[in-house]
């Protein structure tokens, strides 16, 4: 956008510098003419009583101002009789046609006389010939010729095409050089706009607008976006609470109920035990529910720091962790070798996803199935796989694995949420991290979120080095 707006701010004034200045140019010339024809047609005619003087054979001192007015405004003046011959000076010799054939001078002949509108100067000639008949008495004696040189007509539009040419070239070269700032200065509100809207649409609530520079109608377009966003997050803030409270209020109902339940037992009968279990399984199941709602609460509030996490070690402390439950199922998981690493995520974020990727993959393994956890380096960012042998999920089935409160047709008759990929999808996000779901290349699921790589640094080395010796 920058470059049409650039562009547009160049070219229009080029435009305008040629539209305009050339008319005016073609002006100036033609003025300039028309005002050296009137200039010699007034001339023509002050010499008119002199030339009369001349053709009747009694004007010795009428020839001298002729010859005076020649010598002053190097015009050459011809006298000339009703039949075309000259009596006073010799004709021009620069002229093109010749004088006698020239129209102003036939005309001139005949006792008539052209307007200055009817003169041409910038048809190519070298030489003005202006002719005014002579009648004096009521008698046509002959004509006044003058021809004067347009070499000085000419310097005149010559010197009129450059000044044209530069000041239009100065206005084009101005222009071009407060194209690049000015678009700039429009188009920072916009940028900034942009790039707030990208922030906020990431996840970013914070990301607001500065307004204190660019074109009125942006600013006042950046106060709307920032209000707007204000009042969103004010909803989303509002609602991540209620949430959030709601589910630990509901906590410890649930828990005095499975309690109550649990004490009914004795009392019940033999005929109503099952459903007594359907009701204590449900109280889980909604606890469970409960749980994962404060976790997911806690996932998408994303005001705090990021701290710099080792791969494997996470990888390590998880596999211990759910090594127990695995064998439950003759479930075996494994960490794979590899180079491993350190991302930069909230705290707890890479435990968390871990522990769902293999929640996830021990409800699917079948009995002596594998789980392998991987971590792989890709120069700014670091994948962790979580691989399974279970059935895997259908393209269609991946799409919606990380929507809210969604379960697999395999996964329905087991206990579960429905949430544990998406507090991971939201962990991930908001430690500037994905995840993706694939099929395994040995059959099963594939689990991997990609996080950013810590930005390794001197004091980076330092700082470890210094926390291994108080570790140890």
């Amino acid at each position: 956008m920058r470059r049409h707006l650039v562009a547009v701010l160049t070219v229009l004034p080029t435009v305008v510098a040629f539209v305009l200045g050339l008319p005016l140019a073609m002006h100036r010339i033609d003025r300039a003419g028309q005002e050296l024809v009137i200039q010699r047609l007034s001339e023509a005619e002050q010499l008119v009583h002199n030339a009369a003087a001349v053709l009747r054979r009694e004007g010795a001192a009428d020839m001298e101002r002729l010859r005076d007015y020649r010598q002053r405004t190097d015009v050459n003046v011809v006298v000339v009789d009703t039949l075309g011959q000259s009596v006073f000076g010799s004709p021009c010799a620069g002229a093109t046609p010749p004088p006698m054939e020239q129209e102003s001078v036939r005309v001139a002949l005949r006792g008539g006389h052209l307007e200055s509108a009817d003169y041409s100067v910038n048809d190519g000639r070298r030489e003005l010939v202006v002719a005014t008949p002579v009648i004096d008495e009521g008698r046509h004696w002959g004509v006044v010729v003058t021809c004067s040189s347009l070499e000085s007509l000419r310097t005149h539009a010559w010197t009129v095409w450059a000044t044209t040419a530069v000041v239009a070239f100065l206005a084009i070269a101005l222009s071009a050089g407060l194209a690049e700032p000015l678009a700039r200065w429009l188009l920072r509100p916009v940028r900034l706009f942009d790039r707030a809207a990208h922030r906020f649409a990431a996840g970013d609530y914070g990301a607001r607008v500065s307004v204190g520079s660019g074109p009125p109608e942006l600013r006042v377009l950046g106060e709307t976006f920032n209000r707007m966003a204000d009042q969103l997050q004010h909803t989303l803030q509002t609602q991540r609470s209620f949430v959030g409270d709601a589910s630990h209020q509901l906590r410890n109902p649930l828990v005095a109920l499975q309690l109550r339940l649990e004490n009914l037992e004795p009392y019940v009968p033999a005929g109503g035990a099952s459903q007594m279990n359907a009701a204590l399984q449900e109280a889980a199941r909604m606890g469970l529910i409960l749980n994962a709602l404060l976790t997911l609460a806690r996932a998408e509030n994303r005001h705090q720091p990021h701290e710099r996490i080792d791969v494997i070690a996470v990888l390590i402390d998880r596999t211990a962790s759910w090594r127990l439950s695995a064998e439950t199922t003759d479930v075996h998981i494994e960490v794979a070798p590899g180079a491993g690493g350190w991302v930069s995520a909230l705290p707890g974020t890479l435990d968390q996803i871990v522990d769902v990727f293999l929640d996830n993959a021990i409800r699917a393994s079948p009995p002596g199935g594998r789980i392998v956890l991987a971590a792989t380096s890709h120069g700014q960012t670091i994948s962790i796989s979580c691989r399974d042998e279970g059935p895997g999920m259908t393209a269609e089935e991946a799409a919606r694995a990380c929507d809210r409160f969604w379960r697999g047709p395999q996964t329905l008759d087991t206990d579960g949420s429905g949430l544990g990929l998406s507090i991971a999808v939201s962990l991930a996000d908001a430690s500037n991290g994905r995840i993706h779901l694939r099929p395994a290349p040995v059959g099963g699921l594939d689990a991997t979120v990609v996080l950013p790589e810590w930005p390794w640094s001197s004091t980076t080395a330092s700082e470890t080095r210094r926390e291994d010796r108080m570790r140890s």
